[in-house]
């Protein structure tokens, strides 16, 4: 016997009253009606079993799979289909077996109370999704939809954001839509951040036009970050190492001798949906590298204190590793490296000293993989006696290694 399909009904923002003619009509011939304590009241004249919703959520939802010939409806709030419990259903059932019927989201209906379109806006959930993504997508659009959670008010929001760099904008926050204390409070970034919201809101952000996204993970100039002494990757080299590492928005990087962080906050920006571990033995480059990751809001960035490879044993396997120090346990870092990361790895390593090229060479090619390798000799201008003089630094090795392919023997 095939089982019923499941039926899962949004409630829009107004609850029964928005239902569609096909959402009651699945509604009054359900065996059983599921879903939270507030919408199943409104159903107290269906004699449908009701069924609530329980804490933890999904195994309560994973007995669907035994529902037989039952006929149930799962009752959700605005459309079940954005960040909400279709979702969740969808990857316990087959598509063939859910039948879902939208209805408005509170953030299209935000968007309406705010006299906004919002077909060129981008949109998540900080329910679902982590802050510093939804920070990537707010630098780079000019409007915004948010799904709050009482974790992340609107006014911790500004905060965080205007901490990092974004421009003061127009926020707009809905509070309880559809219900009849909802409120509509539209102010600027700066100004919301000194109020309290409702547990229950959304938040707009609007940027003025023409609206210029932020150059994300363009290296800035040197002097940009507190360094001490002058100790930072070259700005023309923290470029080429990330263009031989291919990061992907979503990489998780492993920067192991990360220094002041300067190629860790650009490589982060870059791999804005994704995570960067900046690994730093020393006390006081590690003051400097969270003193920049503060400064540029550098969300995604986490600096780790210890000399690699120990301080490399609890971390998540990378799809990236730089290499910019190894403390003299090169060899073992690579070793560690090559057992740890994930499959297709991208592997970036720079020196100065022929002999730890050399070594990393040797490493590399004894495990079976091709690596490269490219000279860098850089100089730049210097004004003197009325003219320019061109001052070399000195030159660094780029190494890079695809991790996901090796040579044929």
């Amino acid at each position: 016997m095939v089982p019923e399909k499941i039926v899962v009904v949004g409630s829009g923002m107004s609850g029964r009253s928005e239902l569609s003619a096909s959402a009651l009509q699945a509604i009054q011939s359900a065996d059983e009606l599921w879903g939270a304590e507030r919408f199943l009241s409104e159903f107290d004249d269906i004699p449908a079993k009701k069924v609530r919703f329980r804490s933890p959520l999904r195994p309560q939802l994973e007995s669907l799979r035994s529902r037989g010939s039952r006929r149930i409806v799962v009752l959700a709030s605005g459309d079940p289909g954005f960040y909400g419990i279709a979702a969740t259903i969808s990857e316990i059932l087959a598509p063939e077996e859910i039948t879902i019927v939208p209805n408005v989201s509170a953030l299209q209906s935000a968007f309406a109370k705010a006299g906004v379109p919002w077909q060129d806006a981008a949109l998540t959930s900080l329910h679902a999704r982590p802050f510093p993504e939804a920070l990537g997508l707010i630098r780079r659009h000019a409007k915004i939809g948010l799904l709050t959670e009482p974790g992340f008010p609107p006014n911790w929001i500004a905060e965080k954001i205007l901490s990092a760099g974004v421009p003061d904008c127009r926020a707009v926050v809905c509070e309880n839509l559809g219900t009849k204390d909802e409120r509509i409070l539209a102010g600027s970034l700066s100004e919301i951040r000194g109020m309290r919201f409702a547990p229950l809101n959304v938040l707009l952000l609007l940027q003025r036009e023409p609206f210029v996204p932020s150059s994300i993970g363009v290296p800035r100039p040197d002097d940009a970050y507190a360094h001490p002494r002058g100790m930072i990757t070259k700005r023309d080299v923290r470029l080429m190492t990330m263009d031989r590492l291919k990061i992907a928005e979503d990489d998780l990087v492993w920067d192991v001798g990360a220094g002041s962080g300067a190629l860790s906050i650009e490589i982060g920006e870059r791999a804005w949906r994704g995570r960067v571990f900046a690994i730093e033995k020393n006390a006081e480059a590690l003051v400097f590298l969270r003193r920049n990751v503060d400064r540029f809001g550098a969300l995604n960035v986490s600096a780790v204190e210890g000399a690699a490879p120990e301080a490399l044993a609890d971390l998540p396997a990378p799809t990236a590793v730089f290499i910019g120090g190894s403390g003299g346990k090169l060899e073992a870092i690579l070793r560690f490296v090559l057992n740890r990361a994930a499959p297709n790895a991208r592997l970036a390593a720079n020196f100065t000293i022929l002999e730890n090229l050399t070594l990393a060479l040797e490493t590399l090619r004894g495990a079976g993989y091709d690596p490269c390798v490219a000279g860098i000799s850089l100089a730049y201008g210097r004004g003197i006696g009325g003219g320019t003089r061109l001052d070399p630094i000195n030159p660094v090795y780029v190494l890079s290694c695809d991790l996901g392919k090796t040579i044929q023997r």
